[in-house]
């Protein structure tokens, strides 16, 4: 007999999507999110991502890693996150369920990238509010400039 172990590195539930999951149904957290990848072009996936790194004294920064992982968002889940947005308009639930459930695949797929990267890397002495601020001028590296209040807010909404 073959006893199967449930090994959370490998888990499509892996701790940085259970912490995903955890934030993003904390209230004002999803629309904060979705406002920032719209009006800012972030990704929601990245600032989960950065928040869960500061809880674990880790700090963001790019990598050639990482680039696949904008690369997978740009040409998988963006793509698929479109399509869903236009079939919103066709009034056809069944068909536009079909495409909110494969991006949330492809956004998990992500996720699971992230999460491999980011179990190994090293622990930072920047951490709370200033590592994570640091982690998001990493992510934003110059590409837009994000007030002191808004990165308050976001810091709150992904604290436990």
């Amino acid at each position: 007999m073959v006893q199967v172990a449930h090994d959370a590195t490998n888990s499509m539930d892996n701790p940085l999507w259970l912490y995903s999951i955890e934030q993003y149904q904390k209230p004002g957290c999803a629309k904060f999110l979705l406002q920032a990848q719209d009006k800012y072009g972030l990704d929601v996936n990245i600032l989960l991502f950065i928040g869960w790194l500061n809880l674990q004294a880790k700090s963001y920064y790019e990598s050639r890693q990482l680039r696949l992982v904008h690369d997978w968002q740009l040409n998988k889940v963006r793509p698929i996150r479109q399509l869903r947005r236009q079939t919103k308009a066709l009034q056809h639930e069944p068909f536009y369920q079909a495409f909110k459930d494969l991006e949330l695949k492809a956004e998990k797929c992500q996720q699971q990238m992230l999460f491999n990267i980011g179990k190994n890397w090293a622990i930072t002495d920047q951490t709370g509010l200033d590592g994570f601020k640091s982690s998001l001028q990493n992510y934003c590296a110059g590409k837009i400039e994000l007030e002191e209040s808004w990165l308050q807010v976001l810091y709150q909404h992904l604290q436990p």
